[in-house]
């Protein structure tokens, strides 16, 4: 079967896709990498619209460093087609369902397509604070990962932190606070006015150089050159070199209630590893909507293992 890079319907008589993988990034590329060593067939429903919109470039992620993350899928996309296995359809998907022994998917424009097992690889959307200016600054200031971002920040002279959202707790502020002080003189935690928060952290915070501002935030601000303005409802403004702060994530809920599938207590889809079952017969999810270790390398190496345990339901005629 010959791979081509967009289709406009499944002919009635073609042969039945053995994985329907919905979404197009790292874990289903991966997937259908593993699948395609098998002999397997897939169609990858890719929207082409990534959480990491902003283009950051790939970091932690061998051969790949500097580069921008599209480049990298582009390459994996050429490795599919060359191999002659993968279909690629650029469309959303609109609905998923059980047909039978078989998964019927319809996109957005009511093409209907068949396949033995499915893989969700959706991944999820960030959701922002309502903090004014944070949405302007995110990954240009305000950045998620140190990991990631914090090598070409060190030797700054003051950073801080927003605890607030999904790091309005202790144990995830302060772990997210040390890995931006080692590239900063100094880590001020921002509670805004959380006075509660700002007592567990003081308790237990004691390592030189690490603040806590429990002012209330007003917005944020371009400050000098690339820094970051606080302003605060009281008292005078606070200008960082840069901010830590990791936004919370959504996933798209349709499929897995159109599925009926299980979510974890981190609001991903349930999987059970290494292989990235679901609760539901012959649906496998892989990548950032399974798991919290949103990063590429992880995503990759779900899709990995889903490709496997999806390889191993499907016998050879």
């Amino acid at each position: 079967m010959a791979g081509i890079s967009l289709i406009e319907s499944q002919p009635e008589a073609a042969p039945i896709t053995d994985v329907l993988i919905v979404g197009g990034s790292h874990a289903g590329l991966s997937a259908a990498l593993t699948l395609y060593r098998a002999l397997h067939t897939t169609i990858i429903f890719d929207s082409r619209k990534p959480r990491n919109s902003y283009s950051t470039p790939v970091r932690l992620t061998s051969t790949w460093e500097h580069e921008q993350p599209e480049k990298m899928r582009e390459a994996s996309r050429k490795e599919l087609l060359d191999a002659g296995f993968t279909t690629f359809v650029h469309t959303e998907v609109a609905k998923i369902e059980k047909k039978g022994d078989l998964f019927q998917v319809t996109d957005e424009g009511g093409i209907k397509w068949l396949g033995k097992k499915l893989l969700l690889a959706t991944g999820t959307s960030d959701v922002f604070p309502n903090t004014i200016g944070y949405r302007d600054f995110y990954t240009r200031g305000i950045y998620p990962c140190m990991f990631q971002f914090g090598f070409e920040l060190r030797g700054c002279q003051s950073a801080g932190l927003l605890a607030i959202d999904g790091l309005a707790n202790p144990l995830q502020a302060t772990i997210l606070a040390h890995d931006g002080h080692k590239f900063s003189d100094t880590m001020t935690i921002y509670t805004n006015g959380n006075t509660a928060l700002s007592r567990q952290i003081s308790g237990d915070l004691k390592t030189p150089g690490m603040l806590i501002d429990n002012r209330e935030i007003a917005r944020l601000t371009r400050g000098e050159g690339s820094t970051i303005t606080i302003e605060f409802k009281e008292g005078p403004k606070k200008t960082e070199d840069f901010i830590v702060h990791r936004p919370l994530t959504r996933l798209d809920r349709r499929f897995v209630d159109q599925l009926g599938l299980n979510m974890s207590k981190m609001g991903d889809i349930e999987v059970m590893p290494p292989f990235c079952k679901t609760n539901v017969a012959g649906v496998y999810a892989a990548g950032d909507c399974a798991s919290p270790m949103k990063t590429i390398t992880n995503s990759m190496n779900m899709g990995a293992y889903a490709g496997c345990g999806l390889s191993r339901e499907l016998f050879k005629a």
